[in-house]
């Protein structure tokens, strides 16, 4: 298989989410993100390398590190590169006995992938966002999430509506709520977390019957929202395990 110049200008492109769902295609660097991609049930559509690590995988097409650093979403290449091709869109369901967590307007792509990997230790199959939160297929979500991106791959939809049609209790994350350790978290539960900046918004406030919060001693002024989703989520997890 050879490397072509539109090759190139397509790859290249693929940092744009425009261009992602134009062409099928994503980006995903690294020695690690790579074998994830490899290992999962993802179409590759090439495994691109430079010449110092061409040997790490079977059939990767050798391309100079000029073309690598053009197609990279980093500051300095990684030297391995594959091109995945999106999955196709086949209106995915939530399972309404498991545990959901709901991700609203998250705008950061470093921090839902860091939600992601934290979602798929703890054993989660399930999230949904909003619309308009950022697209999992960001090259640098795929990276902070370290390949859990292939295994749990969020379900964007209007959240307002899936969250009114829910059965589940609805716990929402606040500053101000009841601690998170004094909550008996219902079997299942949907856990709401907001935009990095404004939170949930007033439209999903009015639905959640719970106000959560993780208390704290420090003078800092809020968590942030990867860390504040991994500190819940771990609760949530402790209590599935006790009962």
């Amino acid at each position: 298989m050879q490397f072509t110049r539109s090759d190139l200008k397509i790859y290249s492109s693929l940092n744009r989410k425009s261009k992602r769902e134009q062409y099928g295609l994503f980006i995903a660097e690294g020695i690690k993100a790579c074998k994830e991609l490899i290992d999962s049930e993802i179409p590759i559509k090439a495994l691109l390398s430079t010449e110092e690590n061409n040997h790490l995988f079977k059939n990767s097409i050798l391309i100079s590190g000029k073309d690598a650093q053009r197609i990279s979403n980093q500051k300095n290449h990684s030297g391995v590169i594959a091109i995945g091709e999106l999955p196709k869109k086949n209106n995915p369901t939530v399972d309404p006995k498991k545990d959901v967590i709901v991700l609203e307007n998250i705008n950061d792509p470093g921090n839902l992938g860091t939600i992601l990997r934290t979602l798929d230790w703890f054993g989660f199959s399930q999230v949904v966002c909003s619309k308009n939160s950022v697209d999992s297929f960001n090259p640098k979500t795929i990276m902070a999430s370290m390949g859990s991106v292939f295994r749990l791959q969020p379900i964007y939809t209007d959240i307002s509506t899936f969250v009114k049609q829910t059965d589940s209790e609805i716990y929402g994350t606040f500053m101000e709520g009841k601690s998170i350790y004094d909550v008996k978290f219902n079997q299942p539960s949907t856990i709401i977390f907001g935009n990095e900046s404004n939170g949930i918004s007033s439209d999903l406030q009015s639905v959640v019957n719970t106000k959560i919060a993780i208390p704290g001693k420090g003078t800092a002024e809020s968590l942030n929202l990867s860390n504040s989703c991994s500190i819940v989520v771990s609760e949530l997890f402790r209590q599935r395990l006790t009962n």
